[in-house]
């Protein structure tokens, strides 16, 4: 995406708004309470709803996150991305190529998920504006176990690629330090932010640290 400060937008503490670990929450509840705590990137992410129900909660994610200045991505759907009017898209390894979705949607900011140095170098040739490593450290969030990269991994990344790279997968408030060391653009967060007893003040405690 040309003549944007990737490295602004793409930076610091990165919430990924998904209630799956807390249902009795809505997904806007917790971006509201992550932006409120001084978040300005948010991700929305909901495997539970149909299409309609993630549009209107998309849609309403979008108006919140202008309220407040932030940019929103839309995980997976490039479609309700550009329906909602979101800043950006991040994309699986079973969602749209990289060079087809920037021809659909050449003024959204496109993420891209990669668990290796070679994917992440691919991922940055094909085109994205940043790329997602991971897990960096253990984690179930996403219910299954995930490959474990490891600090050097992720220093060996954000070495080789030009891109921001978003450290995701079992950060917390005690390694946020060392992964921002090892030269990470930002740091994605789910049951640290969504599992908090006030998220507000758990991301402005994230936000600190990060400094």
């Amino acid at each position: 995406m040309s003549g944007v400060d990737l490295s602004r937008l793409i930076s610091g503490i990165y919430v990924i708004a998904d209630n799956s670990l807390v249902p009795n929450k809505s997904h806007l509840e917790l971006a509201r309470s992550a932006l409120e705590g001084g978040v300005k990137l948010i991700q929305f992410r909901a495997k539970n709803l149909d299409r309609r129900e993630f549009y209107q909660a998309g849609l309403s994610l979008s108006r919140l996150c202008r309220e407040y200045d932030a940019l929103l991505i839309i995980n997976d759907d490039l479609e309700v991305a550009l329906e909602v009017g979101a800043g950006g898209v991040h994309l699986g390894a079973d969602d749209l190529a990289i060079p087809k979705a920037r021809q659909l949607a050449p003024s959204l900011i496109i993420g891209r998920s990669t668990h290796s140095l070679e994917e992440a170098m691919d991922v940055e040739e094909a085109g994205a504006d940043y790329l997602a490593f991971g897990a960096i450290f253990p984690t179930q969030t996403k219910g299954r176990p995930t490959p474990i990269q490891g600090i050097d991994k992720l220093r060996e990344v954000c070495s080789k690629v030009q891109k921001p790279v978003v450290a995701i997968g079992g950060i917390k408030r005690e390694n946020l330090a060392a992964v921002k060391q090892a030269g990470a653009s930002a740091a994605a967060f789910i049951s640290e932010i969504v599992c908090a007893d006030s998220i507000s003040e758990r991301a402005r405690e994230l936000i600190k640290t990060w400094g």
